[in-house]
């Protein structure tokens, strides 16, 4: 587009002179870099850089030359103005150029002259291309008038620029500029997207005033004053007054719409006064952004507006660089918080080059003394870890997967609402319980990634400080907080999380503190501009909590209330327990949180369904507690596995302190180690009393039979296996052991049942608690009298069959001769196998056809004839265990004896058949016969069978029903109660039924009552020889 014109070229002694580096008129000719091109015909040419400050500048009006006026504030273009301007602009500005003042007009206070830019004249390439008139008349001529002469002429010959005559380009020769325009428009449509612009002015380092560029009819040639968003550069005029706002001195710098731009640096001086001067590098900041933006084709984009509608941008310079960093960079400016905000990216490079400009004390931060070096900061110390517990809102404990130990980690730079303290009466802030809920509900169980960052003190409640106590350097009583970021990676998220992370961007991870601040359930703390102790994210979040205000999201939504919650803790209230049983029994299965782990096998649960907060022990099973053995281990596991974890729950009972007792099964694998092994979840999940008895963290309860329960073949299972393993409290466990300590229990009973007969004559009752348990009936005696097993046994049993399996039916028999009381090995005849008996007789003749042994099956209680090759020796070690069948007779009743007495044997023969357990209650306790299979020998236990048996509190036996097999046979009939037991509570079902049999005329009553005398149950004595009663 450019024409070369005759006289266009310097001569070559000129030109040679023009490449001269500085400023000097040695010849008239000097050289400089365009700085700003206000008109048609102007120009401002910068020199070299100078000592102190900003170089100088001069403004030169290309002489002998008329261009188009531009209009000021809210005046009209001549025609043709604007595009005079932009082709003078595009040829010349940020360019090296050579030019000579030629005359100087004082009264206007111009100087006129010549500009080459290389070998171009502009002012002859701008009359040559129709954008300039030469001027006619008047005093001073250009020396090269002749020139600009004829370049005019040919441009009127070619009807070009200002002399065309097509209607199009005349009726566009005017711009419309939009006056009435309003910045803010641009942020609906454009945040976010690079706007074109020119720039018209430079109020201050981070203030320009921009002509849009754009296609749009309302924003095309529009005027506006846009600020740099993030930083804050000195401003052009300060006075002593404190300013609200950075920018608001400097909007009347050249301020009118499309006026000729003078420079920064003339602005400045001509409104500097003593009152009110430019701050500390105010105008080199200025003349930075000066030298690369002012009349350049940038990019703008809009970011948001402050409290007072001015908008906010990031600036790209032709080069695509962004100015606010590069000011930051170089100490021209500051960052701040509050307009970092408004990005939607770059924040941290902005942080990066501030630290920069720090550590080289650039400018504003010449003085900057760098904070002493806190032998606390935690920078550079990271882990990855399992989340164990939520603490609070804001605060979480992860377990480090290297050393395995438990870190508390407060969130840098956020604050979420408190939790309170009932015990102090402090009500829980609005929206806590759902922050601490979101992230359990995220968090626990997940593998994160900490960055710890610093160290903050807080006060205590006695009001200590942070610093130093009374004056004398002794710190001061308080809470030290470990601040960091927490990093989830997202594939341990179930769905759309919603935060920063898309699926666009492909972030691996999210940080757990901006997931917080963009639903609203906390806020971002704010630091002072100097305080680096802060989020490395920190500008992350503050675009979180913007996008959260702008959603009204949680906390930031004024208008809505915090939800309400209801929670009725009953953990240490046995009677408010008692009340809300029934409920959690009817409802079966309960989904449940695990709140707190109390012990191994006592928690804290919260009943969402409920609304109740109750304490909470697995049924049957203890883990070691205080300081006992394996306490700690059984702890540290149930804390790992279930701490704030989902739950479903099965309430059993309530014990008289109020604690629920039931099965608890928690879903996934146990976490952090703990143990044999780690089981897979089931569909189900993972049963913790299970869990426990596995490994060897827990024990079932003496008092408790598991087998009453729908898991109790588990439970037994898992406490074989433990055993078997040798794990936890099982890992000096043997057989052998456990038999010679059963037998040690025995022993001492024994003895302790012989010692009360001495004392109180015939009683011998052993001392003991009524007991709820499962026996399995293994041998009917007589009506009512029978032998049966403990169902726990089972582990005990199974050893001893195996032990004795592995005898040979041609077992060495040498030495062998069984005699009465004899313990044997007797090979049984039902199904030719081996089990423990007893030798109650010999008969026949030794060595003859006759020889025969009555054997009693010491734990089985049945017995049988046996010639002399089906016995064997029997192992001490075997011999040593006690027997498993005991001697019973059912409680509190009396059977009907002559021809009733095999009716009464045939209706309880048929009333415990099956060879299943049975839910059974041990009522009373006697030493153990020494020949139980004696008729006549005393029963060791009495025993309520079947039924709902009730409880048994501190060794009471309290309530049962009417499916007992004592009531069924009352109520046939077929026996009576007791007298002794007829007031007792426990047997009150039992008259109940003898009332109905005596009225219904069944069995002994069907001729009408009978002398109860007579079948009186007698009062235990103590046993003659053989167990037999005197």
């Amino acid at each position: 587009l450019l024409r070369k014109r005759p006289g266009s070229r310097l001569a070559a002694d000129q030109r040679t002179h023009a490449r001269a580096p500085t400023m000097a008129q040695g010849s008239g000719w000097m050289h400089g870099l365009v700085k700003a091109v206000p008109s048609g015909d102007c120009v401002v040419v910068m020199g070299n850089a100078a000592q102190g400050g900003p170089p100088p500048e001069k403004t030169i009006t290309l002489a002998s030359l008329v261009a188009p006026r531009m209009a000021r504030r809210d005046g009209r273009d001549e025609p043709f103005a604007f595009a005079s301007r932009e082709f003078l602009r595009r040829l010349l500005i940020g360019k090296q150029v050579k030019f000579r003042v030629e005359y100087a007009v004082q009264s206007i206070g111009r100087e006129f002259g010549q500009v080459y830019v290389g070998d171009v004249n502009a002012a002859v390439e701008s009359v040559a291309n129709g954008w300039a008139k030469v001027r006619v008349g008047g005093g001073d001529q250009a020396s090269n008038r002749d020139d600009l002469v004829a370049a005019e002429a040919a441009a009127q010959a070619a009807a070009v620029g200002v002399w065309t005559k097509d209607p199009t380009q005349l009726a566009a020769a005017v711009r419309n500029v939009p006056h009435a325009f309003d910045p803010n428009s641009l942020l609906p449509t454009m945040k976010g997207r690079p706007v074109p612009c020119v720039v018209e002015a430079v109020l201050n380092g981070a203030a320009l005033r921009v002509q849009l560029m754009t296609d749009g009819v309302g924003t095309r040639f529009a005027t506006c004053v846009v600020f740099l968003a993030g930083v804050q550069a000195p401003a052009m005029k300060s006075s002593k007054a404190p300013r609200d706002h950075h920018h608001q001195s400097d909007d009347n710098a050249g301020a009118a719409a499309g006026g000729g731009a003078t420079s920064a640096a003339t602005d400045a001086s001509n409104g500097a006064d003593a009152a009110a001067k430019p701050e500390p590098f105010a105008r080199e900041a200025k003349h930075f952004t000066e030298v690369r933006l002012l009349n350049r084709d940038v990019h703008i984009v809009p970011e948001g507006t402050d409290k007072y509608n001015n908008l906010f941008c990031t600036v790209r310079t032709p080069d695509g660089a962004d100015l606010a960093e590069a000011l930051a960079g170089n100490g021209l400016a500051r960052c701040v918080d509050w307009s970092l905000a408004m990005i939607t990216a770059g924040a941290s490079k902005l942080r990066a080059a501030e630290k920069a400009a720090k550590q080289h004390r650039r400018c504003v931060w010449r003085d900057y003394v760098p904070p002493p070096p806190n032998p606390n900061s935690l920078v550079g110390k990271n882990f990855v870890g399992v989340v164990v517990e939520v603490a609070s809102g804001d605060s979480i404990v992860v377990a480090d997967a290297e050393t395995d130990a438990e870190r508390r980690v407060t969130m840098s730079s956020i604050r979420a609402p408190r939790l309170g303290n009932e015990r102090r009466g402090i009500k829980p802030e609005p929206w806590a319980h759902e922050a601490k809920e979101f992230l359990r509900a995220r968090c626990v169980g997940k593998t994160v990634k900490v960055s710890m960052e610093y160290v903050r003190k807080i006060p205590t409640a006695n009001g200590g400080t942070a610093g130093t106590a009374g004056g004398n350097g002794a710190e001061a009583p308080g809470i030290t907080l470990e601040m960091g970021t927490v990093m989830l990676p997202t594939d341990q998220l179930k769905g759309d999380d919603g935060s920063a992370a898309t699926k666009d961007t492909g972030i691996a991870e999210l940080n757990v503190a901006e997931m917080l601040v963009l639903r609203g359930l906390a806020t971002v703390v704010r630091h002072r501009n100097d305080d680096d102790e802060r989020s490395l994210r920190y500008d992350d979040l503050v675009q979180a909590e913007q996008r959260a205000i702008k959603g009204k999201k949680g906390i930031q939504n004024k208008d809505k209330p915090a939800p309400v919650h209801h929670v009725n803790d009953v953990s240490a209230n046995a009677q408010k327990s008692r009340q809300i049983l029934p409920f959690l029994q009817r409802a079966g299965r309960s989904h449940a949180i695990v709140d707190y782990v109390l012990s191994g096998h006592r928690l804290k649960l919260s009943v969402p369904k409920e609304g109740a907060i109750v304490a909470f022990a697995i049924a049957g099973v203890r883990c070691p507690r205080g300081d006992e053995p394996g306490a700690a281990e059984a702890y540290r596991f149930v804390r790992r596995a279930c701490c704030q974890r989902d739950c479903e729950i099965e309430v059993e009972a309530v014990d008289k302190v109020g604690t629920f007792l039931g099965t608890l099964t928690y879903g996934g694998t146990a976490g952090g180690g703990g143990g044999q092994g780690s089981a897979k979840a089931t569909t189900h999940g993972l049963d913790l009393g299970v869990e426990l008895l596995r490994r060897g963290l827990a024990t079932l309860h003496d008092s408790y039979d598991p087998r009453r329960r729908s898991n109790g073949e588990a439970l037994v299972a898992a406490q074989d296996a433990a055993k078997r393993a040798r794990v936890g409290a099982w890992v000096d466990w043997s057989p052998e052991k456990e038999a010679a300590d059963e037998a040690a229990k025995e022993a001492a009973a024994r003895g302790g049942a012989e010692g009360a007969d001495g004392a109180e004559g015939a009683g011998h009752v052993r001392s003991g608690p009524a007991e709820l348990c499962e026996l399995g009936v293994t041998e009917v005696v007589g009506a009512g009298r029978f032998f049966c097993q403990r169902a726990t046994g089972g582990d005990r049993a199974a050893w001893l069959h195996s032990q004795l399996q592995t005898l040979s039916p041609n077992v060495s028999r040498v030495g062998f001769e069984p005699r009465k009381g004899t313990l044997v090995a007797g090979r049984f005849t039902g199904d030719d196998e081996w089990y423990r008996a007893v030798v109650v007789s010999v008969e026949g003749q030794r060595g003859s056809v006759d020889e025969a042994y009555v054997v009693h099956y010491r734990d089985f209680g049945n017995g049988e004839r046996l010639p002399r090759e089906r016995l064997a020796p029997l192992a001490p070690e075997l011999a040593s265990t006690p027997p498993l069948a005991h001697l019973c007779v059912l409680s509190h009743v009396a059977f009907a004896k002559g021809d009733r007495a095999r009716d009464a044997e045939a209706l309880f023969a048929s009333l415990v058949s099956g060879g299943g357990a049975t839910d059974a209650r041990i009522d009373r306790r006697f030493a153990a016969p020494d020949a139980p299979w004696d008729p006549d020998a005393s029963p060791e236990w009495h025993v309520t069978l079947g039924g709902d048996l009730g409880t048994a509190r501190d060794g009471v036996a309290e309530g049962a029903d009417d499916e007992s097999v004592n009531a069924a046979m009352v109520a046939a009939g077929l026996a009576r109660v007791d007298r002794r037991s007829a007031r007792d509570p426990v047997a009150a079902h039992l008259v109940d039924a003898q009332e109905r049999a005596r009225r219904e005329r069944r069995g002994m009553w069907e001729y009408g009552d009978v002398d109860s005398d007579d079948d009186e149950e007698e009062r235990p004595k103590a046993p003659g020889a053989w167990g037999r009663r005197r």
